[in-house]
C-alpha cells in the first residue's frame, strides 16, 4: 500500500493514463492515414515499439519530476508530498483508459477479421502479357541483288536465335513460331502479341560478291521503341559471319540488361566450321530438312559439306536425323550409296550421330537420335521383347538432350511418348505441352497432347488443342473417343467415315458411336466381322485402339500400345485378359524397378491393377 500511495502522491498514475490514451489516439491516426500516405507496412509496428519503449521512461519521469506553476521541478520525498484528491481530470482519464481497453479488446476478439486475398502465381499467357525478358528473332530479310540468298539470311537469324536460347533468364520464341511471319506485313507489336514476347529482333542480310552487310535492330514492342540497332559491313568468311552473330548477341544482351535493370549473362559464339562453302551447304539443307520435303536432296548438301569439313558436327547430326526420319517414315529419295533400306538407314544414323558426338558431346540432336536408335521401345516383331531398362534409358537420354537444348521439340515429343507408354501421364502431358508451346507447327506434339489430355479425362481441353491445331493448318484429326464422349455425333460420324471408311462390317456408324460412348455396352456379337475387317484394313498396325479390341477381342492388342490409357479401354484394363497381356510387355518389370504410375498398383499374388 505504501508504494501505491507513493505513486499517487507523485501523479504517476495520472501521467501513465494520459500517456496511454494519447498513444492510442496516435496509433489510430497512423493506421488511418497509412494507406493514403503510402507509408510502409512496418510504420504502425514502429510506432507501437516506440510507444512501449517510452512507457517506462514516462513512468520514471513522472516519479522524479513534477509539473508546477513555476515549471518542472524534482519531486520531494514521500513525507514532503501530500496525496492529491481525485478530481474531474482523474475521472476523465479513468473513463478514457477504460474506453481504450474496451476498444482494444473489441478489435482483437469481436471485430470481423479482414478478408484474406489468396494470390497464386499463374503462368504467363497472352492474356496476362509477356515476360519482360522475352524475345523473338524474326527471319532476316534477304536484300541480296538477285534475291537468291534467303537460305543464307535465314541461317544467320536462326544461328542468332540459337545463341540467345542459351542466355539464362531469357525466354526465346521458337524458330517455328517466329519464322511464321516471314514476308508478313504485320507490325512489330502485332507480331510480338501473337508470339507472347516483349522484345523482337529483326534485320536484313545483303550479300554481294565477297562482302556482306548485316543490319539488326532490337525493338521493345510495348511502345514500339528501338532499343538498339547496328549495321555490320565485312568481308565474307565464316569467321566474319560468326563474329557478327557474336557481336549482335552481345549487344542485344547488353541492351536488354540495361532496359530491364537486371543481369543477363553473355554467351560466346563458337565457329561451327571454317569452310564457307560447307556453311552455305548446311544452310541450304536445313530448310529442306525442316520442311521434310526432300530428305535425299538435303542429305546430298550435307554429304558435300562434311567432305569439305569432316569436323562439321552440326552437319553430321543433321545427317543422322535425316537417316532416322527416313527409316521411321519409310521415305525414299536417299542416294543409293547412303542406303535405302530401313536397316541401312538406321545403321548410318547411329554412325553419323556418333561422329557428331565425338566432335561435340553437347550435340542435342545427336543425343536424341542416338537415344531413339539404341533404346527402342517398339519391338520389331511380335516375338521381340523390349527390356525394361530400354524405357528408362530412353527417358534419361531424351532428358540429357533437353538439358543441352531445352528447345529440342523432338526430344520433348519422344520423351513424352516414353512417359505415356509407361503410364506417367502427367509427365507426358507436360512434355507435349512444352513441345506445342515451342513448336506450334510440329503436328506430332499437338496430336500426342490431345491423346494425353484424353487419357487424363480432360476431353474439353483435348478438343481445344485440336481446334487450335486445325487453326494453325496442321493435319489433325480429333480422336473418335473424344468426339463421342463430348456428344458430337455428327463430327464423330464424319471422322469415322474418313478413318474407318463407309461400309465397315457393323453396317451403321451409329453402332460405332454407341461403342465409343459406352464401351461396356455389350457388342460382342460384332467381334467376328470386325476382326476380319480390321485385319484387312491393317488397323492393328496403323490405328489403335481398333474397334474389335474395344468390344472384347483383346488378342488384337499389340505389346506396345500408347492407346492403353485411353478411357475407352477401361474395360480391357479391368478384364482378366489384361494380366497375360501385361506380362508380355516390359511394363511390370519397369514399374517394379522404377515405380508404379498413380493409376496402377500391385496387389496380391503379383496381380497388377490399373484404373
Amino acid at each position: 500500500m505504501n508504494i501505491i500511495a507513493e505513486l499517487r502522491k507523485r501523479n504517476v498514475f495520472r501521467v501513465l493514463a494520459a500517456y496511454l490514451v494519447g498513444s492510442w489516439i496516435v496509433m489510430q491516426v497512423i493506421g488511418f492515414v497509412a494507406g493514403a500516405s503510402n507509408l510502409p507496412e512496418w510504420a504502425d509496428t514502429l510506432v507501437l515499439v516506440l510507444v512501449l519503449a517510452g512507457l517506462p521512461i514516462v513512468g520514471i519521469a513522472a516519479w522524479a519530476l513534477e509539473l508546477t506553476p513555476d515549471g518542472v521541478k524534482t519531486s520531494g520525498t514521500a513525507s514532503e508530498l501530500e496525496p492529491k484528491p481525485i478530481g474531474p481530470v482523474d475521472y476523465v482519464l479513468i473513463t478514457a483508459v477504460v474506453a481504450v481497453v474496451g476498444l482494444f479488446a473489441w478489435q482483437q476478439f469481436a471485430a470481423p477479421a479482414p478478408a484474406t486475398i489468396m494470390v497464386t502465381e499463374a503462368p504467363v499467357s497472352a492474356e496476362t502479357g509477356p515476360e519482360a525478358a522475352s524475345i523473338a528473332v524474326l527471319a532476316f530479310d534477304d536484300l541480296s541483288p538477285d534475291g537468291d540468298q534467303e537460305y543464307f539470311s535465314d541461317g544467320i537469324s536462326e544461328e542468332l536465335l540459337n545463341v540467345l536460347v542459351r542466355v539464362d533468364g531469357l525466354q526465346v520464341a521458337s524458330r517455328t513460331s517466329a519464322f511464321r511471319f516471314k514476308g508478313s506485313d504485320a507490325d512489330i507489336p502485332e507480331i510480338a502479341a501473337e508470339l507472347n514476347v516483349r522484345h523482337v529482333v529483326e534485320g536484313s542480310v545483303r550479300r554481294a560478291g565477297e562482302t556482306i552487310r548485316v543490319t539488326a535492330q532490337l525493338i521493345d514492342s510495348s511502345n514500339d521503341r528501338h532499343l538498339w540497332s547496328e549495321t555490320y559491313d565485312r568481308d565474307l568468311s565464316t569467321l566474319s559471319i560468326f563474329e557478327i552473330q557474336d557481336e549482335i548477341a552481345t549487344a542485344i544482351v547488353h541492351a536488354l540488361s540495361e532496359e530491364l535493370n537486371t543481369f543477363l549473362p553473355e554467351v560466346e559464339v563458337d565457329a561451327a566450321t571454317t569452310n564457307l562453302t560447307a556453311y552455305e551447304l548446311y544452310h541450304q539443307a536445313r530448310p529442306i530438312f525442316l520442311a521434310r520435303t526432300d530428305l535425299g536432296e538435303a542429305d546430298g548438301y550435307l554429304a558435300r559439306a562434311v567432305e569439305l569439313d569432316p569436323n562439321y558436327a552440326e552437319a553430321w547430326e543433321m545427317r543422322a536425323a535425316i537417316q532416322l526420319i527416313s527409316s521411321i517414315n519409310n521415305i525414299g529419295g536417299l542416294d543409293s550409296e547412303l542406303g535405302t533400306s530401313m536397316v541401312e538407314s538406321r545403321v548410318l544414323a547411329i554412325e553419323y550421330a556418333e561422329r557428331a558426338l565425338a566432335l561435340n558431346a553437347n550435340s542435342s540432336l545427336a543425343v536424341t537420335v542416338n537415344t531413339f536408335l539404341r533404346y527402342p521401345m517398339i519391338p520389331e516383331t511380335a516375338e521381340d521383347r523390349i527390356p525394361a531398362a530400354n524405357l528408362r534409358h530412353a527417358i534419361d537420354g531424351y532428358g540429357r538432350a533437353l538439358e543441352i537444348a531445352p528447345h529440342n521439340g523432338t526430344a520433348l515429343n519422344w520423351r513424352g511418348i516414353a512417359y505415356r507408354y509407361v503410364g506417367f501421364l502427367v509427365e507426358a502431358h507436360a512434355d507435349f505441352t512444352r513441345c506445342v508451346e515451342l513448336e506450334p507447327g510440329y503436328a506430332p506434339c499437338s496430336g500426342n497432347l490431345v491423346a494425353a489430355l484424353a487419357a487424363l479425362d480432360n476431353d474439353e481441353a483435348a478438343m481445344e488443342v485440336s481446334l487450335a491445331a486445325w487453326n494453325r493448318g496442321l493435319p489433325m484429326s480429333t480422336m473418335e473417343g473424344i468426339l463421342a464422349r463430348l456428344g458430337y455425333r455428327e463430327a464423330f460420324l464424319l471422322q469415322a467415315a474418313r478413318d474407318y471408311e463407309i461400309g465397315a462390317p457393323w453396317g451403321d456408324h451409329d453402332v460405332l458411336y454407341e461403342m465409343y460412348r459406352n464401351p461396356a455396352g455389350g457388342f460382342e456379337h460384332l467381334i467376328p466381322a470386325i476382326s476380319v475387317w480390321a485385319e484387312a484394313e491393317g488397323l492393328r498396325e496403323f490405328r489403335f485402339p481398333a474397334p474389335d479390341v474395344m468390344i472384347g477381342n483383346y488378342e488384337a492388342m499389340p505389346a506396345f500400345s500408347l492407346g492403353l490409357w485411353e478411357p475407352e479401354l477401361a474395360g480391357f484394363r479391368a478384364s482378366d485378359a489384361f494380366q497375360p497381356w501385361l506380362a508380355g510387355t516390359p511394363l511390370p518389370e519397369y514399374w517394379r524397378t522404377y515405380g508404379f504410375p498413380p493409376q496402377c498398383r500391385e496387389g496380391e499374388a503379383g496381380r497388377i491393377e490399373c484404373g
